[in-house]
């Protein structure tokens, strides 16, 4: 260790990846042992109130840190019957990723709090979920496989529970799944409220009756201010005067298959349907947006990559960077949630040696993975019409897509490891 100034930055980062999974093995190991003092109940016999009071004696950890030892040892550990027969472990493919090295314990923590919050009634999807989690386990960080277990759980359960959220004490809105839509939530200050009710105003008047024969307005107050909203934001779009995001018009964008804009039948996906991502929404709502001016439809060939969008030249026209944004959601860069509008167009073979700006030679990147690309420790690729990202040696895990904006792709593996199935089967099944 003392020498470690003598070594070179690859070798340096190769030995930190290495000891990331001595210490994840070594948290496998540990796993086993919490499962043998919850076998033998020493928590009782030595006076604690549970087996997570002991470990926080013991190991002198947090109280927290030490539950989810405890759950991590009932969830990947055999069961013992008294008959001496053993059972498999609640969650036996993460018990085989944890003891491979391959995840780490916050891995393990994420996935088992995501799998206890599935209902009962979809208990039939946990065998898959796990799967689909541990699958992205290995190659994206705990955070990125939290995000896919939220809303893995969201399109299974959209009617589930949400937390509880302390009061705000700044201006804040945000849209949260909810049934087949979206609940809005938000809190404003006097003065921002005021600005909003005013421009609102003649928007939300209730509709007087006719002489016509229509009826008087049966909408409530707050269903007439939101239509009044959406309205808003529509006439804004309409008129084009929100200025520009990375240089591109603000515009509203669905994505229709070819076969379903010539069957009528499937799905398509609407730019910004889920936070910053693309959100699968039935075949005539896209067929419907799309004849509306004031969208901008994407026509996708039927293996859902877009078609050639625009003529060779140094920067991606419009036209180019919407195909991008339908193509890749966001920063393809894996784990990244950036949205399109936060991106620019990356030349994968660089203008300067050769390279032509036509889709199969752009990807969308952050500005920060931008820098990351630009570094050359990785290396992306399009493969099969979308990119794929493929690490530095000292990153274990192989080549990588980011599932975060595109959840219909699969995501590259080596031979024995199966491609994450459950979110292409639910946009199948949308």
């Amino acid at each position: 260790m003392d020498e470690l100034w003598k070594a070179d930055d690859e070798d340096l980062l190769v030995a930190v990846a290495a000891v990331q999974e001595r210490i994840n093995r070594e948290s496998a190991s540990l796993v086993a042992l919490v499962a043998e003092v919850v076998t033998r109940g020493l928590a009782g016999a030595k006076g604690f109130r549970d087996t997570a009071d002991l470990l926080r004696t013991v190991q002198n950890v947090a109280l927290s840190t030490a539950r989810a030892r405890v759950d991590a040892a009932r969830s990947l550990s055999p069961l013992f019957l008294i008959t001496g027969d053993q059972v498999d472990p609640e969650l036996p493919v993460l018990a085989e990723a944890f003891e491979q090295g391959a995840v780490t314990p916050e891995h393990v923590r994420v996935i088992v709090r995501v799998l206890a919050s599935l209902p009962p009634h979809l208990d039939e999807h946990r065998p898959v979920l796990e799967a689909d989690l541990v699958a992205h386990a290995r190659t994206l960080d705990p955070d990125a496989v939290d995000t896919l277990g939220r809303r893995a759980l969201a399109l299974l359960d959209p009617d589930g529970p949400r937390p509880r959220e302390p009061k705000p004490t700044r201006n804040r809105f945000a849209l949260r799944p909810q049934g087949l839509g979206f609940e809005a939530r938000g809190w404003l200050d006097t003065e921002s409220a005021a600005v909003l009710r005013s421009a609102l105003s003649p928007l939300t008047a209730p509709v007087p009756p006719d002489g016509a024969g229509q009826a008087r307005d049966e909408r409530s107050t707050a269903e007439r201010n939101g239509d009044g909203l959406v309205e808003l934001a529509r006439r804004l779009l309409a008129v084009g005067d929100l200025g520009v995001e990375n240089g591109q018009p603000v515009a509203l964008t669905v994505t229709v298959p070819l076969e379903t804009l010539t069957s009528g039948a499937g799905a398509g996906l609407l730019g910004f349907g889920a936070g910053g991502s693309s959100a699968a929404i039935a075949a005539e709502d896209a067929l419907r947006l799309a004849c509306d001016a004031r969208v901008v439809p994407i026509v996708l060939a039927s293996t859902g990559e877009p078609l050639f969008v625009g003529r060779e030249q140094r920067l991606a026209n419009r036209a180019q960077r919407r195909a991008l944004a339908q193509r890749d959601g966001g920063c393809a860069f894996p784990g990244c949630e950036s949205p399109p509008q936060w991106c620019v167009a990356h030349h994968v073979v660089h203008w300067a040696h050769g390279g032509c700006t036509d889709l199969t030679n752009l990807v969308l990147l952050c500005p920060h993975h931008h820098r990351t690309i630009h570094i050359g420790d990785w290396v992306v690729e399009i493969d099969g019409g979308f990119p794929v990202f493929h690490p530095p040696p000292w990153v274990p895990g192989g080549p990588r897509r980011n599932p975060l904006h595109r959840p219909d792709l699969p995501v590259p593996r080596s031979p024995r490891h199966s491609a994450p199935v459950l979110l292409d089967a639910v946009l199948a099944s949308s």
